[in-house]
């Protein structure tokens, strides 16, 4: 995806038209195809020969179409409505991270159209006797509320919002950096995201440390560990988190 901006003039000027501009990030093209990327297709092809038979196959067909999806999960016997349902086949499809046309980058999702499409493109190379679904990932969110000292000469306002900007990255670090994968399932330890706080440069110690796990409506409080709780489901961070300081530690420096 070229980013916005790129685009600033014609190739070939035209009097009838006085400016261009390019708002957003393109979408939708391919670059040239190199040789590396030329045996890969070719090899593919060769394995599926157009059918959708297998959990490689799926995936591989809907990714060589539709060259905006970065990743696509193909789950067997499961359906929107169940994780055990024979006979259907489900694809979890996510958009590409690197295009930032995305509404919610923090939990990026394909539109009903493309989803439409998908759909249609697969269910050709597909049996006809499968019941295909495809769907956009359930993000489960991971929220934190702690107090924390800072170590002497911090600007307390300036590295709250530091620290919760970490924290986002660190539950959502496929956002931030591009060889990070956005996965599905996993799990998540509160002495994980914790020791990686106290771990930061400008953190002296944190105090009342709490984790909650929202999955659709339920909120599930003060957790040891999140959990996914189904196999097309994604931990991310939630927008914002609750941190404050530790009052005590501030009375204290400035009774000293």
């Amino acid at each position: 995806a070229l980013p916005a901006g790129s685009i600033a003039k014609l190739i070939e000027r035209h009097a009838a038209i006085k400016a261009v501009e390019q708002p957003y990030a393109s979408f939708g093209g391919r670059l040239a195809e190199q040789n590396d990327a030329f045996y890969t297709r070719v090899s593919e092809r060769l394995r599926h020969k157009g059918r959708a038979v297998t959990l490689f196959d799926y995936e591989r067909i809907v990714l060589q179409a539709f060259p905006d999806i970065y990743k696509v999960k193909c789950i067997s016997h499961t359906s929107d409505a169940s994780e055990h349902a024979p006979g259907s086949v489900r694809l979890i499809v996510v958009p590409n991270l690197r295009n930032k046309n995305a509404v919610d980058p923090l939990r990026p999702r394909v539109s009903k159209g493309v989803l439409e499409d998908i759909l249609a493109h697969v269910r050709r190379h597909a049996s006809d006797f499968a019941d295909l679904h495809v769907t956009n990932p359930l993000y489960e969110e991971i929220t934190v509320d702690f107090a924390v000292a800072f170590l002497p000469g911090k600007d307390v306002g300036f590295y709250l919002k530091q620290l919760e900007a970490d924290v986002i990255q660190f539950l959502s670090p496929w956002l931030y950096d591009d060889g990070a994968d956005l996965d599905f399932g996993g799990r998540m330890h509160r002495s994980w995201i914790l020791n990686y706080i106290e771990e930061r440069d400008y953190v002296d110690y944190v105090t009342d440390f709490k984790m909650h796990h929202r999955v659709d409506s339920v909120l599930y409080e003060d957790v040891e560990e999140a959990i996914a709780t189904t196999s097309s489901s994604v931990l991310v961070s939630a927008y914002t988190h609750t941190l404050v300081e530790n009052t005590l530690a501030a009375c204290s420096t400035h009774h000293s």
